[in-house]
């Protein structure tokens, strides 16, 4: 009797345990919550990150991307609990922002409403789990300050063995977490407004990270600079190297010893001019003698060079070669806002002593110096 009754007890007993364990482990691993902290020793603790950008000035024109990319990293701790009702994700939201989203582009926020156009973009990678308590985040990081849920938030998956054994809060493991700070500029964005100004003078908040359901920890995430945007400036400029002035008779240089001969155009061509910016002309370190460079390589006597410029309403204006001159904006033929420009010049000839009039040739070599006010 006893033989019979053993593999009837057996069978059904170890088949009975074997499911419920399988079943024990599976609710388990589901009822792991995933939570983060700044410390190893406490759960519930808030963090408070800066992230600073550089303090350079930069130079941003309209419609850039990835401008000005910086990273920091921080230190992350992973808690856990067998717990069915505490979220595993982890959301990088605007909570308590004091930026404005960009309407076009779900990961953008304004920089300052004193400069239009000017946005950056903030995200943030979490280290990888063990693999056992959790397995990958899904979606993989980074994951951005975002109002939007499909790039705002990840959930680690569960674990080989989850936390079953973590009836309290458990501190499991410790990593890195990288932020990227990004800035971009939208067709909004004007240089000559921007230029000068100074950003993120003081601290902002951004936003926070956190469990989704506000379990555990969390990181108050802030922006502060200064950030200063260029003043106006080029970053280079070309002259033709030579103005033919053609020829003119010693007679008619004698009889009208007062006038502008022989004007003829010529062009300085100015390339990634930021902001476009208005410029000081220099032509001091030239000899000159009666507001005329002096012909010190040429064998004509008595003549010298004058030099002016070309307003954008056609109006002629000679230069005083002895004092820097500043040339409006308007002036420098700028295209939009591609940088560049041209200040158009022109070159007469004229006479520096009458009575000291002889033939020959004119060269002179001129220094023009363009800087910013």
């Amino acid at each position: 009797m006893v033989n019979i009754m053993k593999p009837i007890l057996l069978v059904p007993l170890a088949s009975s345990l074997f499911v419920a364990t399988s079943l024990c482990q599976s609710a388990w691993a589901a009822g792991c919550g995933f939570m983060i902290s700044k410390s190893q020793s406490s759960l519930n603790e808030t963090g408070h990150i800066t992230i600073r950008p550089a303090t350079t000035a930069q130079s941003f024109m309209p419609d850039q991307s990835d401008l000005f990319l910086n990273t920091q990293d921080s230190p992350v701790y992973y808690w856990g609990k067998n717990q069915n009702n505490v979220s595993k994700t982890i959301i990088f939201e605007p909570e308590a922002t004091a930026f404005t989203a960009d309407s076009n582009n779900p990961k953008g926020w304004l920089v300052d409403s004193a400069v239009p156009g000017l946005y950056f973009t903030l995200s943030v990678a979490l280290p990888p789990t063990d693999g056992m308590t959790w397995g990958n985040f899904s979606p993989a990081m980074p994951i951005f300050l975002s109002n939007n849920p499909s790039i705002n938030q990840s959930t680690p998956a569960d674990g080989r063995w989850g936390c079953a054994n973590a009836k309290n809060d458990t501190y499991f493991a410790s990593g890195t977490m990288t932020f990227s700070l990004s800035f971009y500029t939208t067709s909004a964005f004007n240089p000559a407004l921007a230029a000068g100004k100074q950003l993120l003078v003081t601290e902002k908040r951004a936003g926070t990270l956190e469990n989704s359901q506000d379990s555990g920890g969390e990181f108050e995430i802030y922006l502060q600079g200064p950030l200063t945007i260029s003043t106006a400036g080029c970053g280079a400029f070309s002259a033709d190297e030579q103005v033919d002035l053609g020829a003119i008779p010693v007679g008619t240089l004698r009889s009208k010893p007062d006038d502008e001969h022989n004007k003829t155009p010529f062009q300085i061509t100015l390339q990634n001019c930021y902001a476009k910016p208005t410029l000081v002309i220099n032509l001091a370190t030239n000899q000159s003698q009666n507001n005329l460079l002096t012909n010190n390589r040429g064998n004509a006597q008595g003549v010298g060079v004058g030099l002016g410029y070309t307003t954008a309403t056609n109006a002629s204006r000679r230069l005083d070669l002895t004092t820097p001159t500043t040339i409006a904006s308007e002036d420098l033929g700028y295209n939009s806002y591609s940088g560049n420009g041209i200040l158009n010049m022109f070159a007469i000839l004229g006479v520096t002593d009458k009575s000291a009039l002889s033939p020959g040739n004119v060269d002179i070599p001129a220094v023009i110096t363009l800087t910013n006010p």
